[in-house]
This record gives structure tokens, C-alpha cells and sequence, in this order.
């Protein structure tokens, strides 16, 4: 699998990649694990190369990681 993140995200560029799409803040995005559904309102790339991700599900945050493989 091919992954990678095209741009910083928190401090104004919304963009990153997971396999063949690419994300943005607003746009629905589904965890691997849980297969839980909601909007991306934020996120924000770490020193180690992982990005957490902030999804608006039903009204309420979740977090979660991305990680590159």
C-alpha cells in the first residue's frame, strides 16, 4: 500500500494522502479499524511522520491516527 502525506495540514494547508485518494478538511473519511464515518475538521501531521486526524461523527470529535507504511 502507498502512502503519503502531500502537505502539512494545521497551519493552513488541508490536504493528504492515503493510498490513491487525498483527503481535505470537509470531506468524509473512514477509519481502517473501526470502520467509523465522519468529517475530517482537522489535521495535524507529527514528528514521526504519523498525522492525527479530528472527525466530526454525529457531532462529536474522535481522533484518530494515520499512519504511513
Amino acid at each position: 500500500m502507498y502512502n503519503e502525506i502531500t502537505t502539512p495540514n494545521r497551519k493552513g494547508n488541508k490536504q493528504m494522502a492515503v493510498a490513491t485518494a487525498t483527503y481535505e478538511v470537509g470531506d468524509t473519511f473512514t477509519t481502517q479499524k473501526s470502520k467509523v464515518t465522519g468529517i475530517i475538521t482537522e489535521s495535524n501531521p507529527q514528528a514521526n511522520g504519523n498525522v492525527r486526524v479530528k472527525l466530526d461523527v454525529n457531532g462529536k470529535a474522535r481522533y484518530t491516527t494515520w499512519t504511513a507504511k
